[in-house]
């Protein structure tokens, strides 16, 4: 059984190694997959950080997201290591992106094993659906 003892910081301080083994331990990928220069990139970028740790430390769960603090804030990356699942942890980190954006609406594109997640936190989905659409540009 994991102890789910676990504390939340606000702070940007993640070692890039820490979030990739976070990533692939919910089966985004493996290792190889990432680049470590990217992953910092994306840990300065995002005005709204939250992670938890356990009490070893150990990076188990981490939310970004942008806002512009007037019409809408998007959830980046939601992740909680497998074994800390339903302890908690991403229901705080979610609260604490709604919370510091208040009065501002929050989205979120889960995926679709995940979506219940966010339904069971009180979001909705819109009556006039809304798609993801993508395009990775070439570097």
């Amino acid at each position: 059984m994991v102890d789910c003892a676990f504390e939340l910081f606000t702070d940007k301080n993640i070692n890039p190694n820490e979030l990739l083994d976070l990533m692939v331990s919910v089966g985004w990928g493996k290792e190889s997959d990432y680049d470590v220069n990217i992953l910092t990139r994306s840990i300065s970028a995002y005005p709204i950080i939250a992670y938890c740790r356990d009490v070893n430390g150990t990076l188990v769960g981490y939310v970004s997201a942008f806002t512009d603090n007037a019409f809408s804030t998007f959830i980046g990356e939601l992740i909680v290591r497998p074994e800390f699942q339903r302890k908690g942890i991403g229901s705080s980190l979610l609260t604490y992106v709604i919370e510091k954006c208040k009065g501002v609406p929050v989205y979120a594109a889960p995926f679709e094993d995940t979506q219940d997640f966010f339904l069971e936190r009180g979001f909705k989905v819109p009556k006039r659906l809304m798609s993801v659409v993508s395009m990775r540009n070439a570097a």
